[in-house]
């Protein structure tokens, strides 16, 4: 089965929607979208922590949480992002990327003859994948930098523009 989503993390990260900024409408719808996903996401968490793995019925379930999942991500990565915060829509494309793939992979894990542990551990990888990136996307929005030793930083320069410098 899946690990637990970091929903201490989805917790923190939703309260940064709560905080003003100003009365800026593509913001506040922005910050509106954002609550609804994070707070579907930890329903879906929870879904699957509930989930008997001893139930006949325990892969459909869990298949079914991983669907609505990989539909959240996939509004995540359709949603309009505001021009103060355009850096975080590639990641928002890739998590929507990765849990597409983590789901695939899922479905093929438990649907071969026998469960395929090789693609249960591809799936399991794609789905953290997704999940750094919607970390990465709440650092950002809280005015964090993302610190990971894989993420590159690069600074536009504000007196020449196109120029840019890399952490």
């Amino acid at each position: 089965m899946i690990k637990k989503i970091g929903v201490p993390f989805l917790l923190i990260f939703s309260t940064f929607l709560f905080t003003g900024c100003g009365k800026d409408q593509s913001l506040e719808a922005y910050k509106e979208n954002m609550t609804v996903f994070c707070n579907n996401i930890i329903a879906q968490n929870e879904i699957i922590n509930a989930i008997d793995p001893a139930s006949e019925a325990a892969t459909e379930e869990l298949l079914t949480s991983l669907d609505t999942i990989e539909l959240e991500f996939t509004s995540l990565a359709d949603m309009e992002v505001p021009e103060q915060f355009s850096a975080i829509e590639s990641l928002a494309d890739e998590a929507g990327a990765y849990m597409s793939e983590a789901v695939t992979l899922y479905r093929e894990a438990f649907s071969a003859e026998t469960y395929d542990e090789t693609k249960s551990q591809l799936a399991a990888q794609s789905y953290q994948r997704a999940i750094k990136r919607v970390q990465y996307i709440g650092d950002i929005l809280m005015g964090n930098l993302p610190d990971d030793e894989n993420v590159e930083i690069t600074y536009e320069d504000e007196t020449t523009s196109g120029d840019s410098k890399t952490e």
